[in-house]
């Protein structure tokens, strides 16, 4: 495991920097700040010059300017948010001005760079991320070496009969200073992640997919010692909406103690908290579920600040899906049965590299990618053609929409090429279908029917 090399090799970033000869009088300075891991620039990143009071934002390209810089050596910083999820406060590069045209990058190392640092040799997957971090001891705060990292995730898949379920698991051990990397973690889906040694250990910690690929999770661990009030925590916080209105009445529960409710100012504290890395829950009739992660130290106080958007929906459960998703697979199944359109499964569709290439191989449909536009068409039965309707997971899409999916991401896809073999539950409701559909169902669809 080669978590610390991971780590250099984020602190390091990429940088091109000029080597003309020096001279004198203060030069432009340019560049680009990059994110390697997405394959996208990085708009609205802060960007400044060491000792220079002027911080420049990036514009939609990733790109900025200095207009006057003075020659020699400066050290460039770049900050942005979508750094911190993969462990780096921000970006830097040494830069020689020197030239009349001086240009640097920054950069996020790829992901290539950053598996072969964590994972060594192994091929680089297409279809997997890296979720690496320290863990540490919640009394002294040291690291810890050998402690057991464990991340289990679900996965749905569609096959020819029906949804099935598959539940994943990696672990990995701490290093001799404290450092973990567990290489290989599924993409796309929710993960759950718990360190432990011994009788020492944090909670289930729910972690969002990655959706670069790569990221940080330091955990903490702790003894869970009864109700000895010496080796506990309090956790609390507030609840507020986006506007910053607190919301009271919110239900918040820490690991599996007891729920507590927020008060009419929008706080709360939850007292007698297990050591270590915790999860906090909070769920609000008309709100989307949050879910924090926080530290817990022995007779310390740690603060959550958490915001809710309001959503139009019932008051918040947790739901298993198993009935809805087997009543979805025998109507797929069906419907394929009778033999009016095109039907691919998941793993059909995980065979190709892009999820456009699932459309191109269905006979008489026409598509055509030029970035950034997207055309689909299909016979109209009359000597032309149309644009069939798309939907992904019920829902009426564009085009442009599935240029965003990965062959991954894919559950199963019928196109219906005519018009009249659109299945009437999908069929606009009082237009007669006068052109093909193409229904999408991704993994994330069929979790949540």
């Amino acid at each position: 495991m080669k978590v610390f090399a991971l780590t250099s090799v984020l602190v390091a970033g990429i940088a091109v920097a000029p080597t003309a000869a020096a001279q004198p009088g203060p030069k432009p300075l340019r560049g680009v700040v990059f994110d390697s891991l997405r394959g996208q620039p990085i708009r609205d990143a802060f960007v400044s010059i060491a000792g220079n009071a002027n911080v420049i934002k990036t514009d939609a390209h990733g790109r900025f300017q200095f207009d006057s810089v003075s020659p020699g050596p400066h050290e460039v910083m770049a900050q942005h948010p979508i750094l911190d999820s993969i462990g780096l406060s921000g970006l830097s590069v040494h830069a020689v001005v020197s030239a009349e045209t001086n240009e640097i990058r920054l950069a996020v190392p790829s992901f290539a760079t950053l598996w072969r640092a964590a994972c060594g040799n192994v091929k680089v997957p297409n279809d997997s991320g890296i979720v690496y971090g320290t863990v540490r001891d919640a009394v002294r705060g040291t690291p810890i070496a050998n402690a057991v990292v464990d991340l289990v995730w679900s996965d749905l898949f569609f096959d020819k009969s029906r949804v099935r379920q598959r539940r994943w698991r990696v672990e990995t051990r701490s290093n001799e200073r404290g450092g973990y990397a567990a290489c290989g973690v599924g993409l796309d889906v929710g993960l759950e992640i718990h360190a432990a040694l011994d009788r020492s250990e944090s909670g289930r910690i729910e972690l969002p997919p990655l959706t670069a690929r790569v990221e940080r999770r330091d955990l903490v661990v702790g003894v869970p010692v009864g109700n000895d009030s010496e080796q506990l925590g309090t956790v609390t916080g507030t609840v507020t909406d986006p506007s910053g209105q607190p919301l009271a009445d919110a239900r918040v529960t820490v690991d599996s103690l007891p729920e507590v409710r927020t008060a009419s100012d929008g706080t709360f504290t939850v007292g007698l908290v297990p050591t270590g890395t915790r999860e906090v829950r909070i769920l609000l009739v008309g709100a989307a579920p949050t879910v924090v992660a926080v530290d817990v130290m022995p007779r310390e106080t740690a603060r959550v600040t958490a915001t809710m958007t309001r959503i139009a929906a019932l008051a918040p459960v947790e739901t298993r899906a198993e009935r809805n998703t087997r009543v979805f697979a025998a109507e797929f199944t069906e419907r394929r049965r009778r033999g009016f359109g095109y039907f691919r499964d998941s793993t059909e569709i995980a065979k190709h590299d892009q999820f456009l290439n699932v459309l191109r191989e269905v006979p008489s449909m026409t598509v055509q990618y030029r970035h950034p536009n997207l055309s689909i068409v299909v016979p109209d039965g009359r000597g032309g053609s149309c644009a069939p309707r798309i939907l992904i997971d019920g829902a009426v899409a564009q085009p442009g929409h599935l240029i965003d999916l990965f062959s991954r991401e894919g559950a199963a896809v019928e196109v219906y090429v005519r018009g009249d073999h659109i299945p009437g539950r999908f069929a606009p409701v009082g237009i007669g279908p006068q052109c093909g559909m193409i229904l999408v169902w991704t993994k994330y669809g069929l979790r949540n029917r």
